[in-house]
């Protein structure tokens, strides 16, 4: 019987690396190991501030399509391309830390936020069309997956899924119009976009979302979706932690890691977590190391020093996953961070963290869907108002006076990369038959 094929839409994709592209990297990886045929649609080259080989390991069986494009970010990597060829050099460099705070990046998001329309990545559109239709003649796809939070790659999805008459289906990573991160400079921006989402999400065979707090907020605005609507939650994928190593820790502290970066809209968590930990006496916090794996931001980084907690904070910087992973091994406890006001979102790395069944201090809305999932694992302990420094100190103590437990029976098979593939395969299976 022949193989039936997914053709996965996504402008991320690997080889750039960090937290966003594992969700679409397990499920081609493991829907290609319940027999699917994958493949993937993305983007030749562009500037990103980290690069992750390691991911494309696990992606022997599927199809790569690239298609270049003239969004502003890939411009300026074929730019720096170009005169580092004209000096005659052959460095590649890689960036692991970036500036949000600087001029150009606050110029590009007025830029990209008023004027390039549906997002940063709209210069995408018509190539990747072109090169869809290229991927149908040669693999002629069965369906097609839309990832979200790019609102391009839904456009080039619904333009090819018209085009040759077949189904696609959305998968919500994060929310469209109801990401807290996502904002609109204009009314007429807004109305755009909510014209569009509700022509792309209507016409979709099936949707995807990552929580039920976006799916009741979907179903609310779009009653008909209740019937082709279901949660396939971020995970872990078990593969992962098989050959882990230890790396050393200094046996008199306790060690919290948080994984990943500290974008610059969690500022103000951020600022109080640091006003939270100088409410610690001094004797205390000695006994805590905190360790931060991933981007090593400029603020975040000025905002410590200024602070004094040098001796307290540490900023490893970037490492490919299965590194990153290592340095979860000798947490103590894990840490999140989101805005204040964000109730809907549910950070990824919250599941790698239950693998190792640790406390996690989590700065998040106490009724947001962050603090849900934690409070149904019994782990509403470790949950500390975002905007409460007070609240977050108090956490911190009772880490370090051994308080904050986590149940050695805690259950998470259900939140397996596997078992969340198998979900996807069944709705895929569902959407052609």
């Amino acid at each position: 019987m022949d193989k039936k094929k997914v053709l996965l839409i996504s402008y991320d994709f690997p080889p750039i690396g960090g937290g966003g592209v594992q969700r679409n990297i397990k499920f081609m990886k493991y829907l290609s190991s319940f027999g699917w045929d994958t493949s993937v649609l993305t983007i030749d080259e562009r500037d990103y501030y980290v690069y992750d080989y390691s991911f494309l390991e696990e992606l022997k069986d599927t199809k790569i399509y690239k298609s270049t494009s003239m969004d502003p970010i890939s411009v300026v990597f074929r730019l720096k391309n170009f005169f580092r060829e004209k000096n005659n050099s052959n460095e590649t460099v890689v960036k692991t830390e970036t500036n949000e705070g600087a001029w150009y990046v606050s110029l590009y998001r007025f830029i990209r936020n008023w004027f390039l329309i549906p997002d940063g990545q709209a210069g995408w559109i018509p190539f990747a069309y072109r090169k869809g239709k290229e991927a149908f003649r040669e693999n002629k796809p069965d369906v097609l997956m839309a990832t979200f939070p790019i609102p391009s790659n839904a456009f080039v999805t619904y333009k090819l899924a018209k085009k040759f008459n077949i189904p696609y289906i959305i998968d919500f990573r994060d929310g469209w119009l109801d990401d807290p991160y996502n904002s609109f400079p204009s009314f007429f921006h807004k109305m755009y976009h909510s014209h569009h989402e509700k022509r792309i999400v209507l016409n979709a065979s099936y949707v995807v979302c990552y929580d039920e707090s976006l799916k009741k907020l979907l179903v609310e605005k779009y009653p008909s979706l209740l019937n082709k609507i279901e949660v396939i939650r971020n995970g872990f994928d078990p593969a992962d932690f098989l050959n882990l190593k230890n790396v050393e820790k200094p046996a008199d502290k306790i060690r919290i890691v948080y994984s990943g970066s500290v974008y610059i809209d969690r500022r103000e968590t951020f600022k109080n977590f640091i006003e939270g930990l100088k409410k610690v006496d001094n004797q205390l916090l000695g006994k805590l190391e905190i360790v931060f794996v991933g981007d090593k931001l400029p603020w975040i980084q000025e905002l410590v020093s200024q602070s004094n907690l040098d001796s307290v904070i540490s900023f490893l910087g970037y490492f490919p996953h299965q590194e990153a992973l290592n340095y979860l091994t000798t947490a103590d406890a894990f840490m999140i961070f989101l805005k204040p006001g964000d109730f809907v979102a549910l950070t990824g790395k919250v599941f790698e963290y239950l693998f190792f069944k640790k406390p996690i201090i989590a700065c998040v809305e106490p009724e947001g869907a962050c603090s849900m999932l934690l409070q149904s694992l019994n782990l509403q302990d470790g949950v500390c108002n975002p905007s409460d420094p007070n609240a977050i100190a108090s956490t911190i103590i009772n880490l370090i006076d051994g308080k904050l437990k986590c149940a050695d029976d805690l259950n998470i098979d259900k939140f397996s990369r596997l078992k969340q593939a198998e979900q996807l395969d069944a709705i895929l299976k569902n959407v052609i038959n």
